[in-house]
């Protein structure tokens, strides 16, 4: 009888961590599809320069999520797993250090890569008007979600 009550939980809890799962993988497709028609919207770009840009501009925007969860999520579990910025030792800190300027010079140096590979078929307005247009859609996103979390 016990074992069938832990079976019946163990299925229950399992389902509630894949609906949750999945509903956060939805929830990211919009967030991204809104997020590529907000930019195409602004930039207002030409077949050809479409057909060009969006094969490079979903590796960049894929590789600067990477970053910035590397950033944000891992070297914050790593700080936790040794037990908090205050149990640190003095070379654990100088290794997050160094980790956290890696991956910045990591996003730098993919966002001017990615802005060389851009001014070769784009114009440089057009390219400040990605700029300004990520920007924007950042700002809007956070004002809908604190929007959302307001009773």
């Amino acid at each position: 009888m016990m074992k069938k009550h832990l079976l019946t939980f163990a299925v229950i809890f399992i389902s509630l961590f894949s609906t949750q799962a999945q509903t956060r993988k939805e929830n990211y497709e919009k967030i991204r599809a809104f997020k590529i028609s907000f930019i195409a919207e602004k930039l207002n770009l030409t077949e050809q320069e479409a057909d060009k840009f969006w094969p490079l501009y979903t590796t960049y925007d894929r590789k600067m999520i990477s970053l910035h969860k590397e950033e944000r999520y891992g070297i914050k579990h790593k700080i936790q797993r040794l037990g908090g910025i205050d149990n640190l030792t003095e070379e654990e800190s100088k290794d997050i250090i160094y980790k956290i300027k890696s991956v910045s010079k990591e996003q730098y140096e993919t966002k001017n890569n990615f802005y060389s590979q851009l001014a070769t078929f784009l114009p440089y307005k057009k390219i400040l008007m990605l700029e300004v247009a990520e920007h924007e859609f950042r700002k809007k996103l956070i004002k809908k979600l604190r929007g959302k979390k307001k009773p």
